[in-house]
């Protein structure tokens, strides 16, 4: 763990005072939340020990953090999620330039700490997780007023080194619509379809069809979605989305087998999506897509609350008597509580992420599972575990009776 705020200052008092100022940089990480809701806390912290460490190893071999003028990486308080790294300049290092508000000696260092933390991530946890894992760094410099609290003076260095990156965050958060709207002209989602097996027997007994951006930025459909949602575009990514899955679904789906598509609440609402079930059978450059609608299972994905269940049940039923099977995802998280199991009456009861990982060693996490397999057998549903990446947490959710796993295990346990 990095130490705090306060004691990085302390640390580094009588320089700073001796040598009159400092350069703060300040590492924001952008969407940890949504790293939070998709995977649980105890993720985010692996995540973000990760990334300290990282930050650490890049700050200890930095050229410039050797002897006294170290770099010292700390969070504001117990628990941050950013990092505020404090440097004293060496006494022949030239100052700012007040043209470009550039510290001369640091300016390299910022594409080497966003290097690091990308690519520690990424081999600890996968590019799905990385993707969700964006650093932005600002920076400032405090010349020191001897008439002035030290800690002060460097409090508002680092507030100006947070603003500073909130402004490059606001900068990338435009270049990714701009990303996102000429993926959706040019078509460019592509699905990765994800085995879900039976516990039992391992025999496969469908898939889950997740979209992807084709550009780097957009691989993630967390991300993508969020994107989305901020330039009001769900409902043209989610019919593009669609429009793939059902195009590479004969392909991949065998007769017998099923095809889970995620849909959103918000896309009821899409009037080209609302209008029936018949807008399924999305065109193919020209050639028709269609399905048995008995093969697809519409996965209830809650990004957004339903406000009003009595409605949206009235929207299912057209659906239902097409043929069409339900499933209520991330059971367990947000929104997807038991208000949705009750009211929805799925097929399939997908548990969240954060209910499964660790499960082999919690064992309230454990009767919770064990639980909602009962109810579910009394509903004539299934439970799906979803997230399953360790031997020990399939073989804890086969004992406990789970009809269905999904997870990196079982892509890796392939031949």
């Amino acid at each position: 763990m990095l130490p705090t705020l306060a004691d990085a200052i302390e640390e580094s008092r009588a320089l700073i005072t001796a040598r009159g100022e400092v350069v703060v940089l300040y590492l924001a990480f952008g969407r940890l939340a949504k790293l939070e809701e998709v995977y649980g806390w105890e993720k985010l912290d692996a995540v973000l020990a990760a990334a300290a460490a990282a930050v650490a190893d890049t700050l200890r071999a930095e050229p410039i953090a050797s002897g006294p003028n170290q770099l010292r990486p700390a969070v504001s308080y117990p628990h941050d999620e950013d990092i505020v790294c404090l440097h004293v300049p060496a006494a022949r290092a030239p100052a700012a330039d007040a043209a470009t508000d550039r510290v001369p000696d640091v300016s390299g260092l910022v594409a080497r700490l966003q290097g690091a933390v990308s690519g520690r991530v990424e081999g600890a946890f996968g590019d799905e997780i990385a993707a969700l894992v964006e650093v932005f760094v600002g920076r400032a410099q405090v010349i020191v007023d001897p008439k002035a609290r030290l800690d002060r003076q460097i409090y508002r260095g680092v507030r100006e080194a947070a603003a500073a990156a909130r402004s490059v965050e606001q900068r990338e958060r435009a270049r990714a619509v701009a990303e996102l709207r000429v993926s959706l002209r040019e078509r460019a989602v592509y699905i990765d379809y994800h085995p879900i097996v039976v516990a039992e027997t391992g025999a496969v007994f469908g898939y889950e069809a997740l979209a992807r951006g084709v550009v780097r930025s957009l691989r993630s459909p967390e991300v993508m979605f969020a994107i989305a949602a901020q330039a009001k575009l769900v409902w043209e990514l989610s019919r593009l989305c669609r429009a793939k899955a059902f195009e590479g679904m004969r392909a991949r789906v065998a007769p017998g087998q099923l095809l889970f598509l995620n849909v959103d609440p918000h896309d009821f609402s899409d009037p080209e999506f609302s209008n029936g079930p018949a807008v399924l059978h999305v065109p193919s450059d020209g050639d028709g897509a269609s399905h048995d609608p008995r093969q697809v299972v519409i996965e209830i994905t809650e990004r957004t609350a339903i406000k009003d269940y009595p409605a949206f049940r009235e929207r299912l039923r057209a659906f239902r008597e097409r043929g069409y099977r339900f499933a209520v995802d991330d059971a367990g998280s947000g929104y997807a509580g038991l208000g949705s199991i009750a009211n929805l009456e799925p097929d399939f009861i997908k548990l969240d992420i954060s209910l499964i990982t660790g499960i082999d060693s919690n064992p309230i996490k454990q009767r919770l599972v064990e639980t909602m397999v009962r109810f579910a057998n009394h509903q004539n549903a299934k439970v799906i575990a979803e997230g399953v990446e360790r031997a020990e947490e399939f073989n804890t959710v086969k004992r406990l009776g789970v009809h269905l796993v999904q997870g990196f295990f079982l892509n890796e346990a392939k031949p």
